[in-house]
């Protein structure tokens, strides 16, 4: 919840820097007829300097909100009030002591209060096309995918916008303010013009917002996949096979310290080495057949045949991890019973072609809600595919009398 306050006062902010950067463009590349040229009272002032101070007391007026940002510490908000109050101090200190040679007057009188605001209530309109555009339009029309409808609808809304702006400097603005009128000069279709390049500008940029929105989120759903598919597996496989190990132990078999190794590097990989986004297919390979060997020791080899076939180089190629074990495991949990069975795993990579293929007799349940259980880790690979995957990939299931084959490709690079 923290985190998200944080991102919609960011947000503020940008939104803040956007029109704070077009108010000084318009000051600074349109600013016609200004017959003063910034030059107020013989004070050689260059349209940087000009820029430069209202920057400066657009951030002392803005100052002062900062105190409605809850998340930000005290000690800031008390800086930026100190130094606040710490420049005003310093220019009535100045403005006092230079008397006939005033600068502060001629800049906040004559520049800040009639320029600035001349220039922001130009941009009265544009910000409310674009907010039309952006919380209405764009809300209603293109994110629905009615494309045709929205160019329409977002034309119109620059036509209009344009002739409001044209009828409120010709008819209101420019009996206030009769010696600024280097923005009133615009013609009605270069107000449109300007109106419809904010809106192509700002539409581009919230599209491209969300696309970054949506990336977030999509890595952050596949984290958690990663994480429910983790919690699926650690439970049932690490209770099953320390039953295996109890038995062995108990028969004083010799295998027993092998057993444990082998569950030991199994898990460890599951809780620590997958927590990066890729890791190495090598040992993802491997992994694979600690578990083969853990489940060889669990399943009655008289009913049950294992056959695992593995084929090509693995080094230095990288893959999302648990991807492929769910698979096998899920061979496991339905291809062992009471009838004779065999359980085949085939791996195989050429090329940047992953090859994955399992083919497992099905044993039927009893109860149905536990055979549909079993294929939550499949679901949950077939989710993260579609994520990490998007067109590379190629994952088929196929169920032929009491036959179960699963057949996954995939291309990495």
């Amino acid at each position: 919840m923290k985190t998200l306050t944080i991102n919609r006062y960011r947000v503020i902010l940008l939104h803040l820097m956007f029109w704070i950067i077009s108010i000084n463009l318009f000051n600074a590349f349109f600013s016609r007829g200004i017959e003063s040229g910034f030059i107020f009272d013989d004070l050689n002032l260059t349209a940087w300097n000009m820029l430069l101070i209202s920057n400066i007391i657009i951030i002392l007026v803005l100052a002062p909100f900062i105190w409605l940002f809850r998340e930000i510490k005290p000690w800031i908000k008390w800086s930026v009030t100190v130094a606040e109050l710490l420049i005003i101090l310093w220019s009535v200190t100045v403005e006092i002591e230079a008397k006939d040679n005033s600068i502060i007057v001629p800049v906040i009188a004559l520049f800040f209060i009639d320029n600035f605001l001349y220039v922001l209530t130009f941009h009265v309109t544009i910000i409310a096309a674009v907010y039309i555009n952006t919380r209405i339009l764009i809300a209603k029309y293109l994110s629905q995918g009615k494309f045709i409808r929205y160019v329409f609808r977002v034309l119109a809304l620059a036509a209009i916008a344009g002739c409001i702006n044209f009828a409120l400097f010709d008819y209101f603005i420019d009996k206030i303010f009769p010696e600024f009128f280097y923005i009133s000069w615009f013609k009605v279709w270069e107000l449109i013009l300007i109106m419809a390049g904010y809106l192509a500008i700002t539409t581009t940029v919230y599209l491209l917002w969300q696309y970054g929105r949506m990336l977030i989120t999509n890595r952050e759903k596949v984290k958690n996949e990663l994480s429910a598919l983790k919690a699926q597996i650690n439970p049932h496989f690490l209770f099953n096979n320390l039953n295996t190990i109890y038995d062995l132990a108990d028969k004083g078999d010799i295998r027993t310290k092998e057993v444990i190794l082998q569950l030991s590097d199994f898990l460890r990989y599951v809780l620590y080495d997958t927590s990066s986004e890729k890791i190495g297919l090598e040992k993802e390979i491997e992994i694979i057949k600690t578990y083969v060997g853990l489940q060889k020791e669990r399943i009655n080899r008289n009913t049950t045949e294992v056959i695992l076939n593995i084929e090509g180089d693995f080094v230095e190629t990288q893959i999302a991890p648990l991807l492929l074990l769910p698979l096998a495991e899920n061979c496991f949990k339905h291809g062992r019973g009471s009838t004779l069975s065999t359980i085949e795993i085939d791996i195989r990579f050429s090329g940047n072609e992953l090859s994955f293929r399992t083919r497992n007799r099905i044993e039927r349940r009893e109860n149905p809600q536990n055979q549909e259980e079993g294929g939550i880790g499949i679901r949950n690979v077939e989710k993260r595919l579609n994520l990490l995957y998007p067109g590379k990939h190629q994952l088929k299931f196929e169920e032929s009398g009491d036959l179960f084959i699963v057949e996954l490709t995939i291309r990495l690079d």
